[in-house]
């Protein structure tokens, strides 16, 4: 049976399609929250579920070979691979730090690539699939993500090279966009913006969030954790198998491919 490992698994999104993954396969949940990530993986568990958990950094390589180690040696070799992890917040442009640029391309870039890398290094010509975590940001053009929108553009480019590499030994991987999703992020954004833009004043975090998806989504609603779990399982799954290196926005139509 295929074994999924799923990075950022601790909460929000990563949990959500955790928990989708885990109806189909065993599945490796990583975070580099421990408490969260145990609880998340201990209510899957109470669910009858097949899951083990490993803390991971996945801007380090050290840490990424340990949880593909511990995902081995506990539940089997992986040959899916869901990377969620990601960081990401509202700055102005000029106050756009090298730090913060930094940390976001650690995260969301070359996190996505160790781990990518680490899923072709092991599997020894087997069939597999990844999924990669992108953002309607990396369409946008956004002042106030221009290190966020720019490490996602990055993420659907690495896509396509891994879609092509991978393709002559039957591996896949396709990039999914979320739109908005009221996640941590978007919590820790939207108090952000009640904090400095005096345009937010009298509101609370939750309105904000509504009035971005009521002036950016077509259809009216936010996407759900669950929403993007559909489509990630679908595309490690087999009934993907003839589709690669491709980019799907799961975003009410707020991005149009």
């Amino acid at each position: 049976m295929s074994v999924a490992l799923v990075t950022g698994a601790a909460g929000g999104l990563g949990a959500a399609i955790a928990a989708r993954l885990a109806q189909e396969q065993p599945v490796l949940l990583t975070d580099v929250d421990a408490g969260r990530l145990a609880e998340v993986a201990g209510k899957l568990a109470a669910d009858g579920a097949r899951v083990a958990h490993a803390v991971c950094d996945v801007a380090d390589r050290a840490s990424v070979r340990a949880a593909f180690d511990a995902a081995e040696a506990e539940l089997g070799e992986v040959d899916a691979l869901a990377n969620v992890a990601g960081v990401g917040m509202f700055v102005p442009f000029t106050e756009l730090t090298e730090q913060q640029w930094d940390r976001t391309f650690a995260v969301n870039t070359r996190g996505t690539f160790l781990t990518s890398q680490e899923l072709f290094l092991r599997r020894a010509g087997r069939p597999g699939a990844i999924v990669n975590i992108a953002s309607i940001g990396a369409r946008l053009g956004l002042e106030v993500l221009a290190d966020y929108g720019p490490s996602k553009a990055a993420v659907i480019e690495l896509t396509h090279v891994l879609s092509r590499v991978g393709a002559p030994t039957g591996l896949r991987a396709n990039t999914v966009m979320p739109g908005l999703i009221w996640t941590d992020m978007w919590r820790t954004t939207s108090e952000w913006l009640l904090a400095n833009d005096p345009a937010h004043a009298g509101s609370t975090p939750e309105t904000i969030f509504q009035g971005f998806v009521e002036s950016m989504v077509p259809m009216g609603r936010p996407q759900t954790p669950e929403d993007l779990g559909e489509m990630v399982a679908f595309l490690l799954s087999e009934r993907a198998a003839n589709v690669t290196g491709q980019t799907i926005a799961v975003d009410g139509g707020t991005v149009l491919t």
